[in-house]
C-alpha cells in the first residue's frame, strides 16, 4: 500500500490490481441541507432577533421597573409624610387646647395616628402596603370630615393621592 499527500492507493478486490481513489473529505451535511438553510434564512434571522430582543427587553424591564418603583415609592412616602404632618399638627393642637376638637374628632385623630404607625415604611416589599395606605387615606378623610375642614384639605387630592394610578 503506497500513500501520497492527496491521493490514496486502495487495494482492489483483485490481488495485484490497485485503483486510484478520490482524496478523503470530511463528512458534511448533504447538499439539500445547505439549500434548506439558505431558504430558511429569514426564519433563522427572525428567531435570532426574537431571542436578542427578549434578552434586551428583560434587561431594560429591570431598569425601567427600578425607576418606576423608585418614583412610586417617593410618591407614597411623600403622601405618608403629608398624613403624618397633619396628624402631628392635630395632636399639637389638642396638647395646646384639649377642648379644641370634639370627643369624636379626638377619637378619630387617635385612630388615624394608630393607622399611620402600622404603615410598613421600612418594608417596601410588604404585600399589605397598599391596603394600609388606603386605610390611612380613609381615616384621613374621616378626620377631615369630623373637623369640618373640607375646604382646607380639598386642594389636596387624597382619593387617588398626588396623581397615583394604582
Amino acid at each position: 500500500l503506497r500513500k501520497s499527500a492527496n491521493v490514496h492507493f486502495v487495494p482492489s478486490l483483485h490481488p495485484g490490481l490497485h485503483s486510484l481513489s478520490a482524496p478523503a473529505m470530511a463528512p458534511g451535511p448533504p447538499v439539500a441541507d445547505d439549500f434548506d438553510a439558505a431558504l430558511n434564512l429569514e426564519e433563522i434571522h427572525l428567531d435570532e432577533g426574537w431571542e436578542d430582543g427578549l434578552r434586551e427587553g428583560e434587561t431594560l424591564g429591570v431598569v425601567e421597573g427600578r425607576q418606576t418603583g423608585f418614583a412610586k415609592g417617593f410618591e407614597i412616602g411623600q403622601e405618608m409624610g403629608f398624613y403624618a404632618g397633619c396628624h402631628a399638627v392635630w395632636v399639637r393642637c389638642v396638647e395646646t387646647d384639649p377642648e379644641c376638637f370634639s370627643e369624636r374628632a379626638l377619637r378619630g385623630i387617635h385612630a388615624f395616628g394608630k393607622t399611620i404607625t402600622t404603615f410598613p415604611i421600612h418594608d417596601p416589599l410588604n404585600p399589605t402596603i397598599l391596603d394600609v395606605l388606603n386605610a390611612v387615606r380613609g381615616k384621613f378623610k374621616t378626620v377631615v370630615a369630623l373637623l369640618g375642614m373640607h375646604k382646607e384639605y380639598n386642594a389636596r387630592d387624597t382619593s387617588g393621592g398626588a396623581g397615583m394610578s394604582f
